[in-house]
């Protein structure tokens, strides 16, 4: 045979997706540090969720804005990601919010990127949770 019959009888290379390693980042961005849970990382696990609950605590208790969907503009989606990035938390955060949010003074503005910051945070503690249940990082 040809090196070209050889390269055609073989099949070709799939990206195997580890269903183990999905469903520690789905569990991951559920509940923050629950993915480092599953993976017996206890002390990141820990540290992720305290970080990110004291983020999103803070940013609720300032009254900081919490977006949602129906936003009118694409930059209020885009905060409606980063928010829902916190997982149930996002859920806690619009449980505290007692009615409209105070961005008229500093600390609710203060309150508003607090909030977003836990979720991007969270989407990086997803990450990192997914690449060490693929055995990448640690």
């Amino acid at each position: 045979m040809t090196d070209e019959a050889i390269a055609k009888t073989e099949p070709s290379p799939r990206p195997q997706v580890d269903s183990r390693a999905v469903i520690v980042a789905i569990a991951a961005w559920l509940v923050p540090g629950l993915g480092h849970a599953l993976l017996r990382m206890w002390g990141r696990a820990l540290a992720c969720f305290l970080t990110v609950g004291a983020l999103v605590y803070s940013g609720a208790g300032m009254r900081g804005n919490i977006f949602t969907w129906e936003g009118a503009d694409p930059f209020s989606r885009l905060g409606f990601v980063a928010d829902a990035g916190s997982g149930v938390l996002y859920l806690f955060a619009r449980a505290l919010e007692g009615g409209v949010p105070d961005v008229s003074h500093s600390y609710g503005d203060y309150g508003t990127r607090l909030l977003a910051t836990a979720g991007v945070l969270n989407f990086l503690v997803v990450l990192h949770a997914y690449e060490a249940a693929k055995g990448r990082k640690a």
